[in-house]
C-alpha cells in the first residue's frame, strides 16, 4: 500500500540521502518525493512510499524520527497514487464535458491532490455555507460536510456532526469567483501545505471561468 509521510529535515546537503536510506533499511520502497518548502535552514518534504501494512508503515515513521535532524510531521495511509500531472488530467477531463464539470472535478481532485474525498458547495448571499451541490463516491455524505469558514483559499479543520476530531486536513478552494467552493478531505494525514494549495487553487480558477457560463 502507498502512503505519504510529510517529514521537516535540516536542509543542507545529504540530508534527503539520509531519509532514502532510513527508508531503504526499513524494506520499504519510495515512489516520489515532493519539496513543499525550505526556509530558516529545513526543508519540509512529503515522501510517498510502498508499505506492507500499518504495522510497517510505524515501523517506517520510528525509523525515520530517530534519525538526526529528522522529525516526522505528519502520515496519511494509504495514500492515494502519487502521479505527476493528475491536475492536468483532472483538468482536461472537466474541459471535455463541461455540462457535467462539477460531478467530474469531486470525482477527480482526490486522487489528483492526495485527498481522500471532496464536495463542491454553495454559499448564500451572507457568505455562509448554503448547500452541498455534488460529493465524491467516498464521501460519507453531505451532512458530514460543515463548513463555517468564508470562501477563500485556505487550510482549514473540519469536524463532521457528532465526531470528537476534525479531519486531518481540509482544503477549501473556490471555484472561479464564487459562490461555489470545492471542499478537499483527508480523514487522517497532514494539512494541505500553501504549496498544495497554490496547486489546486489555479485549478479552482481555471474551471469557474469554464463553468461559468453553465
Amino acid at each position: 500500500m502507498l502512503a505519504r509521510i510529510r517529514f521537516s529535515v535540516a536542509d543542507r546537503p545529504g540530508s534527503l540521502g539520509l531519509v532514502a536510506s532510513t527508508i531503504g533499511v526499513a524494506g520499504a520502497d519510495i515512489v516520489k518525493i515532493s519539496v513543499l518548502e525550505s526556509e530558516f535552514g529545513r526543508a519540509l518534504d512529503d515522501v510517498f512510499v510502498e508499505v506492507r501494512d500499518v504495522v510497517h508503515l510505524n515501523a517506517v515513521r520510528d525509523r525515520l524520527n530517530s534519525s538526526t535532524g529528522v522529525t516526522v510531521t505528519g502520515v496519511q495511509y494509504p495514500a492515494p497514487p502519487a502521479t505527476g500531472h493528475a491536475d492536468l488530467e483532472l483538468l482536461d477531463q472537466v474541459l471535455s464535458r463541461p455540462e457535467r464539470g462539477l460531478q467530474t472535478l469531486v470525482d477527480g481532485a482526490p486522487q489528483a491532490f492526495g485527498a481522500d474525498w471532496a464536495a463542491v458547495i454553495e454559499y448564500g448571499p451572507e457568505a455562509a455555507m448554503l448547500d452541498v451541490l455534488v460529493v465524491s463516491g467516498q464521501c460519507p455524505g453531505p451532512d458530514k460536510i460543515v463548513v463555517a469558514s468564508p470562501c477563500r483559499l485556505t487550510s482549514i479543520r473540519m469536524t463532521a456532526p457528532g465526531a470528537g476530531q476534525p479531519y486531518g486536513g481540509t482544503a477549501l478552494v473556490p471555484i472561479g469567483p464564487g459562490p461555489l467552493a470545492l471542499v478537499l478531505v483527508r480523514e487522517e494525514g497532514p494539512e494541505f501545505h500553501r504549496s498544495e494549495l497554490w496547486r489546486v487553487g489555479q485549478v479552482g480558477q481555471i474551471i469557474g471561468t469554464v463553468l461559468a457560463p453553465v
